[in-house]
């Protein structure tokens, strides 16, 4: 009997030894894995933090870039309110430049004496036209105009050619206008 127990003792204390080491490698191979989790975890708590800097610093940027686009949008629509503006001034000096070369090209003729004095009398009774100006005017016209005979010379007896009151001049500018 004392055989029997010292073999079921020896059987037992193997056993114990047994799952003593089995524990103990899985203690060890346990520990080995929290090691394990525990610099995974460190290393993503490092990613996480390179990530959220890296995300505000995005965000960041997104952000002037918003604000470079709305500034780009507003000088963008200045220039063109500015680019309207010239371009309605521009369309309209080339409409004033058409109608004074259409009235140029009407009065693209010279006038005789008689013509030329009644252009004066019309403008003197416009009613635009300032009182000093129309006073101005009739003396003007008013003027004695002295006879060929009352001339001292004799040469100036002979009546010369009726000469035109006014020439028309502006043939050259119509030809540079157009």
């Amino acid at each position: 009997e004392k055989e029997d127990e010292a073999t079921k003792f020896a059987s037992f204390e193997q056993w114990c030894s047994d799952i003593k080491r089995t524990k103990t490698e899985e203690i060890k191979a346990g520990e080995m894995t929290m090691e394990e989790q525990n610099a995974a975890i460190l290393k993503a708590e490092s990613e996480i933090r390179a990530l959220t800097d890296r995300i505000q610093e995005l965000e960041e940027d997104v952000g002037r870039w918003d604000q470079d686009q709305k500034a780009a949008t507003d000088v963008r629509q200045k220039e063109k309110t500015d680019y309207q503006a010239t371009l309605q001034d521009y369309t309209e000096s080339l409409d004033a430049l058409s109608e004074a070369i259409t009235v140029l090209k009407k009065q693209a003729y010279s006038r005789s004496q008689p013509q030329f004095v009644q252009t004066l009398l019309e403008v003197r009774s416009l009613r635009l036209v300032p009182p000093a100006a129309k006073s101005a005017l009739t003396a003007f016209l008013q003027q004695a105009q002295p006879s060929v005979e009352a001339m001292p010379d004799d040469m100036l007896f002979n009546k010369a050619p009726e000469a035109n009151a006014y020439e028309f001049q502006s043939g050259g500018v119509i030809e540079i206008l157009v």
